[in-house]
Order: C-alpha cells, then structure tokens, then sequence
C-alpha cells in the first residue's frame, strides 16, 4: 500500500478531542479529510467513503499514522481540559423583578 503523499498524523500533535486512546481498546482517531473517526490498521487510516457516499475521502487510504502517547498521556488532556472549562463556567445567575412600568401619560390625573 503506498501513501497518498500527505504529512504523516503524529498523535501527539494532534488535539486530544481528535483521538481516543482507551487502554484496552483499539485506537481511534479522526479522518483529516472529512472528519469520521477511523480506526488506523498497520499504521495507515484505512480508506473510505467521503459523505455523499459516492465518491473517496481525500484524507483516506494510505494516510500514514503513528501513535507516540500512551493512553495515561492522552488521558491527561481531556482532564486538563475539562478542569480548565470548569473555572470559565460563570457563576449562578439570580434574576431580579422587572419594575414596574410607569402608567402612561393620558391616564394619570391633572393637578391644579
């Protein structure tokens, strides 16, 4: 099988919402060219379908893959990131009663 020509996919630099590297599980990791998550044989994303289901994923078949972290380091990006999110989440929002309108002009007595 030759490779289609393009930059071989490093796990490690890639973000970790585009891989999953379960231990005890297969990895798995997103096609480049149009976004499915593929499971790489022999070091390559095997090929497939683009969408339309008509025609071949450019980002597929022979694009090479090489899997440098282990699941523990993978797995410490997710957690980073979800405690990161945690302390951007605001704080509990407590809504005030409108006040009430004012009656409008004609209703309101004329003093002399």
């Amino acid at each position: 099988m030759r490779h289609n020509g393009r930059p071989m996919l490093v796990t490690s630099e890639l973000t970790p919402n585009l891989l999953m590297l379960y231990s005890g599980q297969r990895p798995v990791l997103v096609c480049p060219g149009c976004g499915t998550w593929r499971v790489p044989r022999r070091g390559m994303l095997p090929a497939h379908r683009a969408e339309d289901d008509v025609r071949r994923c450019p980002g597929s078949g022979a694009h090479r893959v090489r899997i440098d972290l282990t699941s523990a380091q993978w797995l410490a990006g997710p957690q980073v990131a979800a405690r990161e999110a945690a302390g951007r989440r605001a704080a509990r929002v407590h809504l005030t009663p409108q006040p009430v309108p004012a009656p409008p002009v004609f209703r309101i007595a004329a003093t002399r």
